[in-house]
Order: C-alpha cells, then structure tokens, then sequence
C-alpha cells in the first residue's frame, strides 16, 4: 500500500467502546470516529486524542469524515454527547469549532418508531427507574440520548446518514458505499427484523414492556442465553474495506450485535458461503467480549488476524467463555488478541490456555490506547 495507513485505534474507553479509524494518505489520512463510550470516556480519553492529532496536524480546525454511534446504549453513546454537547457550547459562543463532522450515522429514536412513540418516552422513564428493570430502564435512557444526539446534529447542521435514504440497516441488494481514500463500507447490521421489533415494542405502552421485562429477568441472568436486548441487536454494523481492488485490508465493526445475525447478514449478502468461513484482518470483538454474543458459531464462521475487546471487567466482560470459544475452533495458527485494560481474570486465563500461535497484547497505560496498524504505521 505504499504510503497508505489504515489503523484502527481502541481508545480506554472504560467498559464501552471508542474506536478511531485512520485510512487514506499517509502525509493527510482522514478520521472517522466510531462511539464514544461512557460519558467521562470524553474527557479522560476522547477529547484529549482528538486534541492531539488536531495538534500533529498543525491546528486548525479538524475534519472528522464521519461520526459513528453504533447503537444507543449509553457505554456507546455518551462520550459523543460529550463531543456535540461542547460543539453545540462552541456555537453558541461563536467560536470557532474546533472539529468539522461532516456526516453522523446513527439511528435515532424518532427515525426508528415516530412521534407516537416518542410522546411516549416521558411518561414511562420515571416509571421504568421506579421499577429498576435493567433493559428497559437502560433503553429509556439510551432513547433519550439518542434523540439528544439527533437534536445536537441538526444543530450544528451535520449531514445525517449519508449514503442512506433513512435508517442505516442492511440490504442484500446494497452495494459497498464509497468512503473517499480507498475505504468502502459494507453495512451488514442491523438488519430489518431487529429494527422492527425495535419499532414495535416502542409503540405499544410501556405498561406491557416492563411486565415483558419482569417475566426476562430470570432468564436473562443465565450467561449462556443469547444476547436479546433489543438495542444491541440494533447495533450499527460494518465491514471496513480498505486498499486497492483485490488487496484490501479489512475490519468488521460489531458493536453489540450478536454474532448469528452477524453470520446471517454475511451470508445473504455473498460474503460467507454457507457453512464455510470468512477472513478479516482486524475484528472488533461484539459487546465487549461477552459469551452471549462471541459465540462458537461466529468465531468458527469469521477469523481474524486480529481481536479487539474494548472492556474493564464491568459486566463480567470479556467472558473467559469467549476466550474457550475462539480457541476452540483456532488452536492452531498465529493471531493476536487485543485488550483496552489489563482485566485480570481474563489475562490470567488467556496467558494458560491459549494455544502456542496465540500473541496477547494489553493496554495496561489508564489513558492509552491501542493502535493495529494494518499499513504504515501512523507514527503518532
């Protein structure tokens, strides 16, 4: 690739995510910023990156080709908040912003369900957090932010979706989208059913919800169920393609998504075959490592140079289950796992049973990062 660069950066981002993708030319490489993670992620981690490279880039106002919030959990989605909120401060006190977005892609809360299902918001958030359900008092709050999120970008006049007539969700008919610089994504997630019943559980009255919810939670506390929150599987999902026709370099964006809709996709869209396995360079492991989502199935079906998990140990996350699952189905072979914090049950039982090939690398800095560099390295 020459004088290309193509990283994908893993921000401490505490127990959500913050991804920077850097791609394109090696002298000017352009930004997209992937989440955010939980609010203070801003502050300790984000804005002070963003800073620097604005810095290195010798100041001005820094472009931003794309800002993407995968789903509206708020260990995805506050950190950007953080971000639009100072933009929104910046505007109102006409300086000058420091950062350019040119598009936002996010499914906000009035493009899923409508107004109807909005007005309807208010009324069940104070009785939601009453109640303490964990899903449905996270996705009030999640919804509430997301709309935030819409609200700030129309704001600051961000073009919304681009690439897309409405909500971002996959198509098997869709064609890559061209980034710019040599980068396409292929959008495989989240797909139509998840968002309908995303939709459909926001119009009826939160009264069926919260029962729904109380019947879950028992079943919901088994680690080995599948991941059924309905944000989640909303999750925002991408196939990062990067280089020259035959020679791309590759990272799948997951989010939250559980791993058999993530199969599911690929396949209808051509890129696995049936029963056989796809390769990308750099996977981001789904929902910070959890077993629910990492499962055999999608660690058998797509193979990675690379896995990243963005997690602290909060939540149980990563799993160790998950770390059995790959090894599993790749005992053999050289790849790389990539950690956001030094969690330590999981270094402890990735260091004894991973099988000979395997190379652990660990942020252990509280505000560092970690870079995989998939062409020139970016240097800074």
């Amino acid at each position: 690739m020459g004088a290309d660069v193509f990283t994908l950066e893993a921000l401490e981002a505490k127990y959500g995510d913050s991804l920077l993708l850097h791609y394109g030319d090696f002298d000017d490489p352009r930004l997209i910023v992937i989440d955010g993670g939980p609010a203070t992620v801003y502050a300790d981690a984000l804005r002070p990156r963003l800073d620097a490279i604005q810095k290195k880039r010798g100041g001005g106002q820094l472009e931003i080709r794309m800002l993407m919030v995968s789903h509206i959990d708020l260990d995805h989605i506050n950190g950007v908040l953080k971000l639009t909120e100072a933009l929104r401060k910046d505007l109102d006190a006409k300086r000058p912003l420091p950062f350019d977005i040119l598009t936002l892609w996010h499914n906000s809360f009035d493009d899923l369900v409508g107004s109807a299902g909005a007005s309807a918001l208010s009324d069940g958030a104070a009785a939601a957090a009453a109640a303490g359900f964990g899903e449905t008092g996270a996705i009030v709050a999640g919804v509430k932010e997301g709309r935030r999120l819409r609200q700030d970008a129309d704001a600051l006049a961000i073009n919304m979706n681009s690439g897309f007539d409405a909500l971002i969700q996959f198509d098997t008919a869709a064609k890559p989208l061209k980034i710019g610089g040599k980068l396409t994504f292929t959008v495989v997630g989240p797909r139509k059913p998840e968002l309908e019943r995303l939709k459909q559980d926001w119009k009826t009255k939160l009264g069926p919800i919260l029962e729904k919810e109380k019947q879950k939670e028992a079943a919901l506390a088994e680690a080995a169920k599948p991941d059924t929150s309905i944000p989640n599987l909303s999750s925002i999902v991408v196939l990062a393609a990067f280089g020259d026709k035959g020679k791309e370099k590759t990272i799948l964006l997951t989010g939250d998504a559980r791993g058999g809709y993530i199969v599911d996709s690929l396949r209808e869209a051509g890129l696995l075959a049936a029963g056989g396995t796809m390769k990308v360079d750099v996977l981001k492991m789904p929902h910070h490592g959890s077993a629910r989502n990492c499962t055999t199935d999608f660690l058998q079906a797509v193979l990675a140079d690379h896995y990243v998990i963005s997690a602290n140990g909060q939540n149980d996350n990563p799993d160790l289950e998950t770390f059995d699952n790959l090894f599993a189905v790749r005992p053999t072979g050289s790849y790389t796992i990539w950690m956001t914090n030094d969690v330590t049950d999981a270094v402890k039982h990735i260091e004894k049973t991973k099988p000979a090939g395997v190379t652990l690398n660990v942020n252990k800095k509280l505000k560092g990062s970690l870079k995989v560099e998939l062409a020139k390295a970016i240097g800074w």
